[in-house]
């Protein structure tokens, strides 16, 4: 079944796969397609062909330079070597296997002559599966294939010799779980555990990239629920307080990561500290900003509900633009369950409430007889002062207010 539903891939392939047949070498399919294959997912028309061969770098190069529009070697050292003809990428590994020192960020690699060697180095047994091209069968050595059918989730060797090799498999585990559905044996779960201070050696860049991916799946709960157990949640997202009502309120606030990162920190401390957590993840300013503009707005909104109008006003204007967030958060951590009525129905009585002022500096200059300056910005901010307390003001009343406010 998985050969008729990757054909069209191994077709498309076949032409390159013949040159390496004609050197003497062997080629095969590994990587995701195939996991994705056996589980019946459908193939993204742009996806990477991912391959490895027996065939050393100098020799993938050749060949590929025969076939290929344009190619890189970047990653030549580390057996890799990437091309692209027409639309479509292609990476060959020869076989290899790779393991990190113990104070080491980068991989030690040793190139290997057989496909069994190469996939006892993949992460998880159901990443662990090749098929050769173009017309040969499933390699599956660990088994791969049973555990995707029972949700399984295994490491081909030992699970403390396949996380010492790339700590980083630890948070793949995790997203693995979650994506697919699937139950980690428990020697592996007790590896992570033991093996959680080995996640030091990582780079925080791969950290924070492997935690994006689990925060896009469609339910990421069971994957940081795996972190918290195994005492790893703490290490990637800093102190996040109460591990457990984190989980909870992370099923409650929907699907956008940013709302998802800021329902995991809502309990961690004061907002240095979420600071720091963000920090510590390296997360791009932008995100950053955002994670804690939602969850500042929320806890406010929460811990000083709005009594009045203008209090709701001033919440919605420094809620913006992440008022959908914030006030979501906000109805998941509890005690505003009006909130969410009383925004929608502020907005649609003041469309204008975050818009620009009802005079600009010119108007606001000539009506006062100012000249650019300090007190052109505090007549603004006294427009909005008065917009936020009283509501929508018409240029004619602005005027009047300002010259209320001037002569006083």
């Amino acid at each position: 079944m998985i050969l008729d539903r990757l054909a069209p891939v191994r077709e498309e392939a076949r032409e390159l796969a013949e040159r390496f047949a004609a050197g003497g070498y062997r080629i095969y399919l590994v990587g995701g397609i195939v996991r994705d294959a056996m589980l019946g997912l459908p193939l993204d028309s742009s996806f990477d062909l991912d391959l490895t061969t027996d065939a050393q770098p100098d020799a993938v190069k050749a060949i590929l330079e025969e076939w290929a529009d344009t190619l890189w070697t970047q990653g030549e050292r580390f057996g890799t070597i990437g091309a692209r003809r027409g639309d479509r990428r292609v990476e060959i590994t020869t076989h290899r296997t790779e393991r990190y020192l113990p104070d080491s960020r980068k991989p030690e690699v040793a190139f290997a002559d057989a496909i069994e060697a190469d996939l006892s180095r993949r992460d998880f047994t159901i990443n662990a599966m090749a098929v050769e091209l173009p017309d040969g069968g499933l390699v599956d050595p660990f088994g791969g294939a049973d555990d995707l059918r029972v949700g399984r989730l295994c490491t081909p060797l030992g699970p403390e010799e396949t996380f010492s090799d790339d700590p980083l498999r630890m948070l793949r585990a995790a997203r693995f779980l979650a994506q697919f559905d699937m139950t980690a044996e428990p020697k592996l779960v007790d590896a992570m555990t033991a093996m959680a201070d080995r996640l030091e050696i990582v780079a925080h860049e791969r950290i924070r990239d492997e935690l994006d991916r689990l925060l896009t799946l469609s339910d990421p709960g069971p994957g940081f629920e795996l972190l918290f157990e195994t005492g790893l949640g703490e290490r990637v997202l800093g102190p996040v307080g109460d591990g457990h009502a984190a989980l909870a309120l992370l099923g409650k606030v929907g699907d956008d990561p940013v709302i998802r990162l800021a329902a995991l920190l809502a309990y961690a401390g004061s907002p240095a500290e979420v600071r720091s957590a963000l920090s510590e993840r390296r997360t791009t300013t932008e995100v950053s900003r955002a994670v804690f503009a939602v969850l500042t707005a929320a806890r406010r909104a929460v811990e000083h509900p709005p009594q009045s109008l203008a209090e709701l006003r001033r919440w919605v204007v420094d809620a913006e633009p992440h008022l959908p967030q914030a006030v979501m958060l906000a109805i998941a951590l509890g005690g505003v369950n009006t909130l969410t009525a009383d925004v929608e129905a502020l907005v649609a009585a003041e469309p204008d409430l975050s818009g620009p002022p009802a005079l600009d500096g010119d108007e606001i200059m000539a009506l006062l007889g100012l000249e650019p300056g300090p007190e052109v910005g505090a007549a603004v901010d006294e427009l909005r002062r008065h917009r936020l307390d009283s509501g929508p003001l018409a240029a004619d009343e602005a005027r009047e207010h300002l010259l209320r406010w001037r002569s006083s």
